[in-house]
């Protein structure tokens, strides 16, 4: 009972234990693909920088190609920072929730196990504590009750089966 309790306790820690590694990479990869976009981003806006000073210093020229490289490359940057918003954990996240569920589902059954343990446990010993209780206030009374009454019905149960055979 009490080592069904620890294995379960062990099965939820180990799923919580999965379920953080799950997303703790996604997390990961999520970031890596923020900074690319980020990295990608300041390119781009190094680009239109450029382009910009250039199209100021001259009206058209050499300014078209570094504002279409600018825009290219902020375009890329949406793309990836999309990408890397829509990075969700597979299936293996649902399958450690799966396992996690289970595991507290037979927790709260083993505790339930042990609670009517204790329980039953405890009503004996109420038991007990009022036989001793009846036994020193009324010894022959309870003695009689306890020991007699079931010893007189074993020997009629006996005499009616050897009477029937």
């Amino acid at each position: 009972m009490i080592d069904n309790l620890v294995r379960d306790l062990q099965v939820v820690g180990k799923a919580d234990s999965l379920i953080g590694r799950i997303w703790l990479n996604v997390m990961a990869r999520r970031f890596g693909l923020f900074a690319l976009a980020g990295l990608v981003a300041v390119f781009g806006l190094g680009m239109a920088n450029v382009a910009g000073f250039y199209g100021l210093q001259q009206s058209f020229g050499s300014v078209s190609a570094a504002t279409i490289v600018a825009f290219a490359d902020l375009a890329i940057a949406v793309v990836i920072a999309i990408f890397g918003r829509g990075v969700r954990p597979g299936p293996e996240l649902e399958l450690a929730l799966d396992v996690r569920r289970m595991a507290i589902d037979a927790l709260q059954a083993d505790t339930i196990d042990i609670k009517t343990t204790v329980d039953s446990l405890g009503q004996q010993i109420r038991q007990t504590k009022e036989t001793v209780a009846d036994f020193v206030h009324r010894p022959l009374d309870t003695a009689a009750e306890r020991l007699l009454v079931p010893a007189v019905l074993s020997i009629l149960r006996g005499l009616r089966s050897k009477k029937q055979a």
